[in-house]
């Protein structure tokens, strides 16, 4: 009898306890699609997309439009000494509990950029509810002014430009899409760099963007573009790439997924869209009598043509060839355009420090102490391999086509 009683006020005293006492109700936090750092250690300004429920439920934030219309998303900037003191502070003025579980973004300002990172970084790792795989971006000025704007049509602007990233990377192979752990991982490493994407703000009239009233426009005169290629030493940025120069970084990374090659023939009479579907590349450093020479093999696997005006009859193997040879040329360019930018910068964004420590450790001891600056003195081999398998279904140019009606 006495151990029934006792089993008995174990299982009421379970049921007691099986109760959410913790528990947090959903109209109680305050869920941010991105957040902004701005300033520097001791004078933080961190802002925060804050995602408003009701205006995603009701399609007020621009599918239905009408003067009631609000945006999908709240910004509000809190301060402080430290970032977590920011965060802290930030309870003056938001009445919800922010929540970063499914942030999407992370936008660095120029200052905070420049100044360094190891705060951010430590923050992030030490904060659970943070996610390291969230998206970053640099900024082109202050952060806080680019996380006031909208971007249609989208409802949420972090979510946005996260998905312009995974885009851009998918597609273009312009810039990288690089998370909070990647970039923790590459100013770590021994090449101690990282090329995080900048975004920079376009047009005359960029107020615009801080309205719903955006979303009941056909185009606007002001956008969020990614511009450059902010390059990392370390926890510090310490210069800008381009376009082209992204590219080629992309490269000599092994990074490209699409990307479309447009060029002029020799005599610019005719032009020629490459789409490159997928290519391989070996980026080897190889051990000289002074110094190290980088041997970089580019193989596109598979090429199609997009539009072309060439007067080339695309049937003949001999016509192909100088298509793939000009294509070879041009590929050539963009890695060797790169690499004059990681040698002008003197910053190791290839990695090749990490593959002499792997490969040859006792030479690494020798170069640590004198890195990345050793790679101003190193040459480069570039050999290209283009294989033109689908000229596509239009065998000939339409340009072609006039040309054999007139004659």
């Amino acid at each position: 009898m006495h151990r029934c009683r006792v089993i008995a006020i174990l299982l009421v005293t379970g049921l007691m306890l099986a109760g959410c006492g913790n528990r947090i109700e959903m109209n109680e936090l305050g869920i941010t699609t991105a957040t902004g750092f701005d300033g520097h250690q001791g004078d933080w300004t961190i802002t925060y997309q804050v995602i408003i429920p009701p205006a995603m439920s009701s399609g007020a934030g621009g599918s239905s439009g009408g003067a009631g219309s609000q945006a999908a998303v709240h910004t509000f900037s809190a301060h402080g000494k430290t970032i977590r003191e920011a965060l802290a502070s930030s309870s003056r003025e938001n009445p919800r509990k922010l929540y970063f579980a499914h942030t999407n973004i992370l936008i660095i300002g120029k200052e905070a950029a420049e100044t360094g990172i190891e705060e951010i970084l430590d923050t992030y790792y030490r904060n659970p509810d943070a996610r390291e795989t969230v998206k970053v971006l640099i900024a082109n000025g202050v952060a806080r002014d680019y996380l006031n704007k909208l971007i249609p049509p989208e409802k949420l602007p972090g979510r946005a430009l996260s998905k312009i990233l995974e885009k851009n990377k998918q597609l273009s192979s312009y810039y990288p899409s690089v998370s909070v752990h990647e970039l923790a991982l590459g100013i770590s490493s021994d090449s101690a760099a990282a090329g995080v994407p900048q975004i920079s703000i376009k047009g005359t009239d960029s107020s615009s963007l801080e309205s719903a009233s955006v979303f009941q426009k056909t185009s606007t005169s002001s956008n969020l573009e990614i511009s450059g290629l902010s390059v990392f030493h370390k926890a510090k940025m310490v210069g800008t790439l381009d376009q082209n120069e992204s590219l080629g970084i992309s490269w000599l990374t092994n990074h490209i997924h699409l990307t479309t090659i447009s060029y002029n023939s020799k005599d610019a009479t005719d032009v020629s869209a490459f789409l490159v579907r997928n290519a391989k590349v070996k980026v080897t450093p190889v051990k000289g009598a002074l110094h190290y020479t980088l041997k970089v093999k580019a193989k596109v696997v598979v090429g199609e043509f997009l539009e072309t005006t060439t007067h080339e009859d695309l049937l003949k193997t001999q016509s192909i060839g100088k298509l793939e040879q000009r294509a070879e040329e041009i590929i050539r360019s963009q890695i060797l355009e790169g690499w004059k930018a990681v040698q002008h910068l003197k910053i190791d964004l290839v990695g090749i420090g990490n593959k002499i420590h792997r490969k040859s450790p006792k030479d690494w001891k020798r170069l640590k102490k004198d890195w990345p600056g050793e790679i101003a003195n190193m040459d480069i081999d570039i050999d290209v391999k283009v294989n033109l398998k689908r000229p596509g279904l239009f065998q000939s140019s339409f340009s072609r086509l006039l040309q054999s009606d007139e004659d």
